[in-house]
């Protein structure tokens, strides 16, 4: 099929996406920054209710810049970074592009071994971190080649700051320095630095610790600018419509390459960002929402699930990634809150965004006609000038509380429960205008190619169409260069990334995820996928979050059993049996797919960006599931059940 007849790229249309964003700009990333500063002076990032607007995070972003230069850190050496979502981790990260170096961010979760790995593969001459993971940090540097310890504290760009006469903390090095004295002491005038962005790294993202050894990720300066770009453009016209008009709320951790990515991008199209440090200070995020009226939410399924009780009447737009995002989350998110939920996908790999589903915002804007009308209408030159400047002139917390509101009414007047798509096997689409249980379309430039699981031969799209699945690979100018230190590794000899996602598209090019190789599982030849039995689980009115996996069939050997974990929502907790969930499944799968075993239990392990950790799970089914028969007349356990 030709590039040009994909069909996606009709679907393109309807919003206003260019089929291509080429040439891309060689920029290094610092200057998404300083665009924003010069375009959207008035806009920045609110953290504890502290306003610091674009050309304010500059100034400093060009003394830190210096005075990493002036200790001696040159073009392409790394500096390590352990800090939350925070000022500090944005003016850090433009910092150290600025000097040219290199970012590797990293975790206060992650274990010590996993941050001794990372830091002696990518050998950090420096570490930027907060004073609360200062002991953490002292344990690291005795096993590194660390020079230079960088500390500061969280609350020190916030609204009641208490300055450096908060800093009393007998265990600090005598040869650690303090970001904020760097920043103040430092005049900016940071190194000139030539650079090639298809080349140089910009961030050096470690990835895959939940599977084995991490693995780090080289990202291009090119490969953070045009997915930053495309990640804008997802959008489409109303995109741009919005560009430095409207605040965004982001509670998703940034040394994670989907917060890494989103902080990029909403700095280059010059929303205010409000920034949430603990992605589980549910209270904290809902307090600020309710305060500066953000009209878009950027985080991961957990977070919707959890504030959509305390959202009622607020019709937000969400977008999520990291994790599978359920289609009943979606439906409690808008029944209670009014908004709409919308599902990206990516892979660290790819810088990582690749797909996004706005179907929503094609159903509360009349449909696809009255969309493509819209859209055609922004297109007329002048127009969307004009309806910018407008809203520039109404002011960001305004047009928040009107644009919410009218979400929320029209999902309302729009709202028909969609379903997710079953039909789209058959190459027929969904019934209602907006999609559910799929990832959307690729962005821009995102090339795809389809391998058989089977055969590993290259399925076809027409075939693709006619209902087949097959594993996913993807490359485009935001590929990364390959796995640390060796250009290349990890990506094929065409260029394409295998990311082991198993997926099939319907008429209109809208993505689903079926599941992952890995956790594909097999039982007497017949293939299950965990994702879709995880998906029919997530509709049963009392679980909260599920997760299927296979374990070794002791029976047959070379086939597999299948189990599924569950946590029930809390007014469940004493009312919800594995025969229950046994039922359920029995009458929506085949029977190859009802589990074996059940187990509720009071927590589901989720990994440091809230995605269920089915490797652990694995590991606890291995040493706690008995599948024997002599072990049938056990009793469950007081905080786990199970059924075998």
């Amino acid at each position: 099929m030709k590039k040009e007849a994909l069909p996606w790229h009709k679907e393109y249309k309807i919003t206003g996406i260019p089929v291509s964003l080429k040439p891309y700009p060689d920029k290094p990333v610092y200057e998404i920054l300083y665009t924003a500063a010069k375009k959207f002076k008035n806009n920045g990032i609110i953290q504890f209710n502290h306003k610091m607007t674009y050309p304010q995070i500059k100034d400093k972003v060009d003394r830190l810049a210096t005075a990493l230069y002036k200790l001696g850190l040159r073009k392409g050496e790394r500096v390590a970074t352990i800090l939350p979502t925070s000022l500090q981790f944005v003016i850090a990260d433009y910092a150290i592009s600025r000097a040219g170096l290199v970012q590797i961010p990293s975790s206060s979760l992650e274990p010590v071994p996993t941050l001794e790995h990372k830091f002696k593969e990518g050998t950090p001459r420096a570490l930027i971190t907060i004073d609360e993971h200062l002991e953490l940090a002292k344990q690291i540097i005795k096993k590194s080649k660390i020079e230079f310890l960088i500390l500061c504290r969280i609350d020190e760009y916030s609204s009641n700051s208490a300055g450096s006469t908060s800093r009393q903390n007998a265990g600090v090095p005598k040869d650690a320095m303090w970001m904020t004295d760097l920043i103040d002491r430092t005049p900016p005038s940071p190194p000139h630095i030539t650079f090639d962005v298809e080349k140089d790294l910009e961030t050096l993202l470690f990835t895959g610790g939940t599977t084995g050894l991490a693995k780090g990720c080289m990202l291009t300066h090119r490969n953070i600018y045009s997915n930053s770009m495309q990640n804008m453009w997802s959008f489409g016209m109303g995109g741009q419509l919005l560009k430095g008009v409207i605040t965004d709320i982001l509670g998703l951790p940034f040394f994670h390459s989907y917060g890494h990515v989103i902080m990029h991008t909403t700095t280059l199209i010059g929303h205010n960002q409000i920034l949430v440090p603990d992605p589980r200070d549910t209270e904290g995020m809902i307090k600020m929402i309710k305060e500066h009226y953000p009209a878009i939410q950027i985080g991961v399924p957990t977070q919707f699930m959890k504030m959509s009780e305390e959202l009622e009447g607020y019709g937000m737009i969400g977008v999520s990634g990291s994790a599978p995002l359920p289609t009943s989350t979606q439906e409690k998110f808008e029944s209670k809150a009014g908004g709409g939920i919308m599902e990206g996908y990516g892979l660290s790999e790819m810088s990582p965004c690749t797909h996004l589903n706005t179907t929503f915002l094609v159903r509360v804007f009349g449909g696809r006609l009255s969309t493509r009308l819209n859209t055609m209408l922004m297109k007329v030159p002048g127009n969307l000038m004009l309806l910018n400047g407008l809203l520039r002139l109404v002011g960001t917390r305004n047009t928040g509380k009107f644009l919410t509101r009218f979400f929320y009414l029209m999902a309302k007047l729009t709202r028909k429960k969609p379903s997710p798509d079953k039909s789209a096997n058959k190459g027929q689409g969904a019934k209602t205008v907006e999609k559910r249980g799929t990832i959307g379309v690729p962005f821009p430039d995102t090339e795809i190619k389809f391998l058989s699981v089977e055969t590993g031969k290259e399925v076809s799209v027409e075939d693709m169409l006619r209902g087949e699945r097959a594993e996913m690979l993807l490359r485009g100018p935001q590929r990364m260069l390959g796995y640390w230190p060796k250009p290349g590794n990890g990506v094929d000899e065409e260029g394409y990334i295998h990311t082991s996602d198993v997926v099939r598209i319907d008429d209109k090019g809208y993505f689903y995820i079926v599941d992952r190789t890995k956790d594909m599982i097999i039982v007497s030849g017949y293939k299950v996928y965990s994702r879709e039995v995880d998906d029919i689980l997530y509709n049963h009115p009392k679980v909260e979050l599920a997760a299927t996996i296979g374990i070794p069939d002791p029976e047959r050997e070379g086939s597999e059993r299948i189990a599924v974990y569950i946590q029930p929502k809390d007014k469940y907790r004493n009312n919800i049996s594995g025969d229950e969930i046994i039922d359920y499944l029995k009458k929506r799968v085949a029977k190859y797919a009802v589990p074996k075993v059940v187990k509720i239990i009071d927590v589901m392990p989720l990994t440091e960006v809230h995605k269920v950790n089915k490797k652990l799970l694995r590991e606890m089914a291995a040493k706690d599931l008995t599948l024997s028969k002599k072990d049938t007349s056990k009793k469950p356990e007081k905080k786990q059940k199970a059924r075998a």
